[in-house]
């Protein structure tokens, strides 16, 4: 084997270096044969820029008149075209391939290339002087007769020699090519036994190697039950987790998990039986936290969760419930159905600790305080957290029923046209009265439906009401009325939103264009490019869009450009509306041909401000707070005299 070895290293230089020569070779083979092919290409420009030239001056032409005038420009151009062909020629032919040229007998290239040249010269001299009325059209014409014929013949002179010369690089270079290749396969052939022998026993003794490696990692890393990863990664997982979240200025969280009956499985149904359950469980965890998340399994029946960084609390929440249903879902373990819950503590950096043992040990402590609570539910640290994710939690699962046990209503309110009172439409607003009479406000409830998900769910419930409000009062008289929904950024994100609400529309038979959908400025400024697409889907199916609490966010006039908008909303946070930022928008509104709604009018002071500033349409409980739809007069008309409310 030694002797072998010794040999092979003697003969892989050598092989090396016949292989760069070959390669060597074969770029300047082709090389030669690209240039070759080159000439080919710049002859069919020459012809191509010839015949335009011969379309220019229609040879033979009669003497220009003032009626037929020559193109002097486009001639110019043509010929300064043609002149590039043999300079591109010349610059590519080197010394060594003059030498070539000589040798093979077509050095007539150069001459042709040089005497177009000169008589493209020629003739841009010409054009020149008849420009400066030195010589006369005639002399122009017979010189650019002349410059075209000689064109021509040199196009079909050039080809040749540039075929001969082809011919003879393709001939060497085949040649070289088949006796290179011959040379090369026959030294590779003579040494591949030998290189393959090595290179085999040398694989084999790797991949042993390798093997062994793993194995030795999966033991001090990896847990040989669940496969997850043990806890002698979890402090260092921590430890990066920390330096994230300090580069960052953001958060993290670490969970701690603890199955709540696992002792009662594993003394009932055996340890077999246990460890299948607990495998069950680890894959549950896994696939149900995010993919930047981390699970492991701390030890029996204990798993730690080191989430990444985020931004609300309402995503940790949403984890955590996630991993809980996805617990107590039924498992079937000794042919029986068997039921298993969780406990989870929450830990947060940096507010629950600032290294992974406070971290770990406050996660562990919330959990037994979830565990008092009663089991199957999640635990954050600090009692004033833990209240309010308490709160959220109840609230989350009140949500579930909130839709089948009809505590969730909508109530509206009117939108007046200013110049004469008459009410043109409303807005769907949306309450919530829970199981225990508590009115909980939408400011609470609606971002914690959009960071639970049931936003769409109570979100396609309120546009199905709202429509089939708008079909009554349409089919009482009022056939104008324009209906307003809300709709959050989670609903935008839905790819089948826009074909949901045209399915409503097309079952209720009612137009597109009285439904209005409200979208607020800080969702309308976001780069995801589903919402933007399905913003212009709502825009081609023909509802409007309106702008809401215009002025809050980023007031960005790019996006009023780009967006399919039809209307702002003023915030009801700038009325009273004698102010600059109230009558700014509305001015600029006007600019972009926008109509435009004010919010919050309480007083006839300000309606009046607004009505004098062209602003088209307001709400506010001048007119009327939200009402259900029993208490709602669609032909109702507001008229204000003398700082007195009269209603009509």
């Amino acid at each position: 084997m030694t002797l072998k070895n010794n040999w092979i290293k003697k003969a892989i230089p050598f092989l090396t270096v016949i292989f760069l020569l070959f390669s060597m070779m074969m770029l300047w083979s082709f090389y030669l044969l690209n240039n070759g092919n080159y000439f080919h290409q710049l002859n069919i420009r020459h012809y191509k820029y010839t015949n335009e030239l011969n379309e220019l001056i229609s040879v033979p032409r009669k003497v220009v008149s003032a009626e037929d005038p020559l193109n002097i420009n486009q001639i110019r151009e043509a010929i300064i075209k043609i002149r590039e062909q043999p300079i591109e020629c010349l610059s590519i032919i080197s010394h060594s391939n003059q030498l070539l040229m000589n040798l093979m007998g077509t050095e007539a290239v150069i001459t042709l290339c040089e005497n177009d040249i000169k008589s493209a010269d020629e003739t841009l001299d010409a054009l020149t002087r008849y420009e400066n009325d030195t010589i006369s059209i005639q002399v122009l014409q017979n010189q650019l007769v002349k410059a075209l014929s000689e064109f021509s013949n040199n196009s079909a002179e050039f080809e040749e020699p540039v075929e001969k010369i082809t011919n003879f690089i393709e001939t060497t270079t085949i040649w070289l090519i088949i006796l290179s290749s011959a040379l090369v396969l026959f030294i590779t052939m003579f040494i591949s036994r030998a290189v393959s022998a090595v290179l085999t026993n040398r694989e084999a003794a790797m991949e042993a190697l390798a093997q062994s490696e793993e194995l030795n990692k999966q033991l001090a890393y990896k847990d040989t039950l669940t496969g997850l990863p043990n806890r002698n990664v979890l402090e260092n997982t921590i430890n990066t987790a920390i330096a994230k979240s300090v580069r960052n200025n953001s958060q993290f969280a670490v969970m701690f998990i603890d199955l709540d009956q696992f002792k009662d499985v594993n003394d009932t149904l055996g340890h077999t039986v246990g460890d299948e359950l607990l495998v069950e469980m680890a894959n549950r965890i896994a696939h149900t936290v995010r993919e930047p998340d981390l699970v492991v399994r701390f030890g029996g029946d204990e798993f730690v969760a080191v989430t990444d960084c985020f931004e609300y609390i309402e995503t940790i929440d949403s984890i955590a419930h996630r991993i809980i249903d996805a617990i107590s879902k039924p498992i079937r373990l000794d042919d029986s159905e068997t039921y298993i819950t969780a406990s989870i503590g929450i830990a947060c950096y940096p507010k629950n600790g600032g290294n992974s043992t406070s971290l770990l040990k406050h996660a562990d402590t919330a959990m037994y305080q979830a565990k008092n609570a009663g089991r199957n539910q999640f635990q954050a640290y600090d009692k004033l957290s833990a209240s309010k994710q308490n709160r959220k939690l109840d609230l989350v699962k009140q949500l579930h029923h909130a839709i089948n046990n009809n505590e969730i209503s909508l109530v509206y309110q009117p939108v007046v046209k200013l110049s004469d009172g008459r009410i043109v439409g409303s807005e769907a607003l949306l309450r919530w009265t829970n199981e225990n009479n508590e009115i909980i406000g939408p400011d609470e409830f609606i971002p914690i439906a959009e960071h639970s998900g049931q936003i769409i769910n109570i979100g396609n419930w309120v546009i199905q009401q709202a429509c089939q409000q708008c079909k009554i009062w349409r089919e009482a008289g009022a056939v104008n009325h324009a209906m307003a929904i809300n709709v959050s950024s989670y609903q935008l994100k839905d790819p089948k939103f826009s074909k949901r609400l045209s399915d409503i529309l097309t079952a209720l038979s009612l137009p597109a264009e009285c439904i209005h959908i409200e979208i607020t400025e800080n969702i309308a400024i976001t780069e995801d490019q589903v919402c933007v697409a399905t913003l212009h889907e709502l825009a081609e199916l023909g509802t409007r869009l309106l702008l809401d609490d215009f002025g809050t966010g980023y007031s960005c006039l790019s996006y009023l450009k780009d967006l399919p908008f039809n209307v702002l909303k003023i915030d009801r946070s700038f009325m009273p509306a004698n102010n600059t930022i109230a009558s700014t928008i509305i001015a600029m509104g006007h600019e972009l041909n926008m109509e435009i709604i004010a919010e919050g009018i309480e007083t006839q002071s300000c309606y009046e401000f607004l009505k004098n500033l062209n602003c088209q349409y307001g709400q506010g409980s001048l007119f009327q707070k939200p009402v259900p739809p029993s208490e709602f007069d669609i032909f109702k008309q507001f008229r204000f005299h003398s700082e007195k409310t009269n209603l009509k």
